[in-house]
């Protein structure tokens, strides 16, 4: 009987193992973030200070100078939302005279568009632009806004000494492992799914935001610089991401411009974005990376769960770290073959994937077999 009880008691003291696990890592979350933000931007940006010593740059110049290439980025950034945010600030008190003059164009005098009564709607959106919530929803994110930046501060701050002991890493780790040790040849293949990750999403999101900016400069819509860095921000978060990056400035077409251009940008938005994010993007995912769609968006709502708007952004990297680190030890590997798709048909293996789902089998089997009080059978290994 008490042979019997075993295997139930091991799997009861998983799950409140992995329950734990979870729980720290939400309370965690605050102390997480910087740290894991951190250890992706050094992944993606390791590979510049050698570009630099390649060139007979010192070592430590080359860390200074890839410090200020950052830093640089970061202010044209800052500079670009800056000069939208005061750009907004002159275009508020106008919006509320063409909203109304291009409420009137578009309405009978019974106040409908084609036969539906519209004229609430438009005055409720004309009050909440030109009213006091709109001007306290703006300083709530001009104030989110300050608090990024305290936070950008730390990740700097990390990232620098992150950045200084990846590049002297090298020499320590010959002191104790060979060079052709799998421990090593791992931790290569993890941090270059990582970068290549990170280098594939920033180009897509780059031609987003520049496809996005022309479009509403086309149509004449206020801010469209702002409105594409917002785009191409937002890029980073799968599936989801360039749907909140799309109301700004719908909102701002239907206010100043009418439904008309509210509809054409809602039209070139789902273009533009929706070819990346439903066509480009999975394909070359598949094919570079080996990683499901479906595991993707999975990974999204996962990790924004537990970490908030950072573990939205960072969920296909975190995704990746996971997967090679289970790829990285023989009783974990049949869940990453799972995890992973083929992208193309080169380097599918039909072996692995057939013993992967074997090993599900078993898995399931031993489950029923616990909750029936049977003795379980071995797991299919495969």
């Amino acid at each position: 009987m008490v042979e019997q009880s075993k295997p139930l008691l091991y799997f009861l003291v998983g799950i409140a193992s992995v329950f734990i696990i979870i729980a720290g890592i939400r309370n965690l979350a605050f102390i997480l973030n910087p740290i894991l933000l951190s250890l992706v931007i050094t992944i993606t940006l390791l590979p510049l200070p050698a570009w630099f010593a390649k060139r007979g740059i010192p070592g430590w110049l080359s860390l200074v100078l890839t410090f200020l290439v950052v830093l640089a980025m970061i202010g044209l950034v800052l500079l670009i939302i800056f000069v939208g945010l005061a750009q907004l600030d002159e275009v508020l008190p106008t919006l509320r005279q063409t909203a109304t003059s291009g409420a009137a164009a578009v309405t009978d005098p019974q106040g409908n568009v084609m036969g539906v009564q519209v004229t609430d709607i438009t005055r409720t959106i004309e009050d909440f632009v030109a009213s006091q919530r709109f001007t306290n929803v703006a300083t709530a994110v001009i104030s989110a806004l300050f608090v990024g930046l305290s936070q950008a501060f730390l990740v700097m701050l990390i990232f620098a000494f992150m950045l200084s002991s990846a590049l002297a890493l090298p020499s320590s780790i010959r002191l104790g492992l060979r060079a052709d040790h799998p421990l090593l040849k791992q931790a290569a293949t993890l941090t270059e799914d990582v970068r290549r990750y990170i280098t594939l999403t920033t180009a897509l999101n780059f031609l987003v935001g520049i496809g996005n900016t022309i479009l509403l400069l086309a149509l004449g819509v206020d801010l469209a610089l702002l409105w594409g860095l917002l785009s191409a921000f937002m890029g980073y978060i799968p599936a989801v991401g360039f749907w909140i990056a799309m109301i700004p400035p719908l909102l701002l077409a239907f206010v100043g411009d009418g439904p008309v251009v509210a509809l054409l940008v809602f039209a070139g938005y789902v273009l533009i974005n929706g070819t990346v994010e439903n066509l480009v993007k999975p394909r070359m995912l598949g094919r570079e990376l080996k990683i499901s769609p479906a595991v993707v968006v999975i990974a999204l709502f996962v990790w924004g769960w537990l970490l908030g708007a950072v573990g939205a952004i960072l969920s296909t990297p975190l995704t990746l770290l996971i997967l090679s680190i289970l790829e990285g030890f023989d009783s974990s590997r049949w869940i990453t073959v799972l995890l992973r798709t083929a992208g193309t048909g080169e380097v599918a293996n039909t072996a692995e994937q057939q013993a992967a789902f074997g090993r599900v089998r078993g898995l399931w089997d031993r489950g029923v077999a616990v909750v029936r009080g049977d003795r379980p059978k071995p797991p299919d290994e495969g």
